[in-house]
């Protein structure tokens, strides 16, 4: 249900008689610049969903922190709501995909808290090296225990930091200045970026082996959950360090703990926990007197506060005079993505975005989509959006990930974004994906017959396919037998082939092959078709 609404996303200057509803605590600053601006506010705080959904209907605006839930059943009952503002980052109290099918945009404040939480990890990161807070807690009983507080020196040390982002690179550069070597881990932040920021790219694996202290600052997804745990643990130095001011959930607490009583990790500093509060199980881990823990302080600091009541406050403000906007989560285009003619483009390059973050994993350093004929010349930006959606899902399994926010995202990691269009040649209407690394490019296209899209182009081959479910995708030698042994494999698998298509033969005397499969494959199966005869660059794609 989309509302109705000017193109823009917002309505003309007349502002007087837009009306704002603060369902959460917020510093004055927000309600004085949209009340400078014409804007009627009304602050109402710990309103139930009933509540909520009662009063919302009299309102074009919506602010909130963490503490209001912005319900489906709420956004459906808001007769006249067009925005809804999160003064600070997480929006998972928010259901953006309702708001966005009703065409209410979300907008957040993603670079408000960035300073206060990179500070306080380098906070935690100082205490934990010096014992601070355990030789405090000593003078508060009356003790004089020089002794049992011997810390360390950061100069010198390697700080492993998983996450890239904005806090993860002001934390950098501020334990830099201590003299620490870094080594970094981010699936979307291109290797030569990490270089010009003197970090020292590495996998998560990597990253975590080798760090004296370890900092987290990825997001909680599926992929990341209990990504610090007894076996990743283990791989640590002797000794090493850990804190966590990103989300609970990424530590395993009960491991940390082990490892914590046997001595293996020397100190550990958390800011966030599984629950909050926390649980009762929580409280050992929170206790142990190698542990310094904060009640998720990240962002509560005078300034940080003030930050993202100024922001929400001018971005709605700019939304209401039609004026540029950013922090957009939701995808403001609707207008454009919800024509008919348009679906099946971007559901494709979506598509292609996933295959080739299948193909060459991370370290994207620029994307480029051209585009060629009537339905997609003018949506070049739009099919480039999608395919960042597809490339970066894949890559993070971010959700949260849509029309707008791609792009950020992708402009934050330093990934160089173009579009252009293209001349026709064999396909009349066709968009071409092409993705480079650091070492690797590849290219992909395709096109739509009715509503179906279909890939027509992989690397060098014209080959064409439906991309969808489990498709293994080789390159081998154009000689007689290959298909049979890999078939033979399948088979002796109980693997069902739907398809099977093969490219024509390129310069080189290769072929592109591409099955489609009634399920996924192991690694083991994928290592003995690698080890074919004539059989090279194996890669097993898969597209819900």
């Amino acid at each position: 249900r989309l509302r109705t609404a000017p193109s823009t996303w917002s309505v003309r200057s007349k502002m007087v008689q837009k009306r704002v509803l603060i369902s959460d605590p917020i510093e004055q600053v927000c309600v004085d610049i949209l009340e400078a601006a014409g804007v009627h506010v009304d602050q109402k705080q710990k309103l139930s969903e009933s509540e909520l959904c009662v009063l919302i209907k009299d309102y074009d605006g919506l602010v909130v922190r963490s503490g209001t839930q912005v319900t489906a059943a709420v956004i459906e009952a808001a007769g006249k709501l067009k925005v809804v503002g999160r003064a600070g980052t997480g929006v998972d109290n928010i259901e953006c995909d309702a708001a966005s099918r009703a065409g209410v945009m979300v907008m957040n404040t993603p670079g408000g808290n960035t300073i206060s939480a990179a500070e306080h990890t380098c906070a935690l990161i100082m205490a934990m090296a010096r014992n601070v807070a355990q030789g405090d807690g000593s003078m508060k009983e009356g003790k004089w225990e020089r002794k049992n507080f011997m810390g360390v020196e950061l100069h010198g040390k390697t700080l492993g930091v998983l996450g890239l982002g904005r806090v993860g690179r002001e934390v950098v550069s501020r334990m830099q200045a201590f003299g620490m070597a870094v080594v970094g881990y981010d699936p979307m932040f291109p290797e030569e970026a990490s270089r010009k920021l003197n970090i020292e790219p590495a996998s998560a694996a990597e990253c975590i082996r080798r760090a004296d202290f370890l900092t987290i600052h990825v997001p909680l997804l599926d992929e990341t959950r209990g990504l610090i745990n007894e076996g990743s643990l283990a791989t640590m130095k002797p000794g090493a360090r850990i804190v966590n001011c990103a989300r609970g959930g990424i530590i395993d607490e009960k491991a940390l703990l082990d490892a914590l009583n046997s001595g293996h990790i020397a100190a550990a500093a958390l800011d966030v926990f599984e629950s909050e509060p926390p649980a009762q199980s929580e409280w050992p881990l929170i206790k142990h007197p190698r542990c310094i823990a904060t009640p998720h302080l990240g962002a509560s600091t005078e300034e940080a506060q003030g930050k993202v009541a100024q922001e929400i406050a001018h971005e709605l403000v700019n939304f209401f005079s039609d004026k540029q906007v950013s922090g957009v989560v939701n995808a403001p285009d609707l207008l454009a993505s919800q024509q008919p003619e348009l679906k099946p483009w971007t559901r494709l390059c979506e598509q292609m975005g996933s295959i080739v973050a299948q193909l060459l994993g991370g370290g994207v350093s620029r994307v480029q989509v051209e585009v060629v004929g009537p339905a997609v010349g003018k949506a070049g930006s739009l099919c480039a959006a999608s395919a960042l959606i597809g490339l970066f899902k894949t890559l993070t399994n971010d959700i949260s990930l849509n029309l707008v926010n791609a792009p950020i995202v992708a402009r934050d990691r330093d990934i160089e974004v173009a579009h252009s269009v293209g001349e026709a040649g064999v396909y009349n209407q066709l968009v071409t994906l092409t993705v480079k690394t650091g070492t690797q490019t590849q290219i992909i296209s395709g096109t739509v017959f009715g509503n179906q899209g279909r890939i027509v182009r992989l690397g060098h081959h014209w080959i064409e396919f439906s991309p969808g479910g489990y498709s293994l995708i080789y390159r081998n030698i154009d000689k007689p037998g290959v298909l049979a042994s890999v078939a033979g494999c399948m088979a002796s698998k109980k693997v069902n082939i739907g398809s099977a298509i093969i490219s024509s033969c390129d310069s080189e005397g290769f072929v592109t092959s591409i099955m489609s499969l009634d399920k996924k494959l192991g690694a083991e199966v994928l290592a003995q078709l690698k080890a074919l005869p004539d059989v090279a660059e194996v890669h097993l794609v898969h597209i819900a």
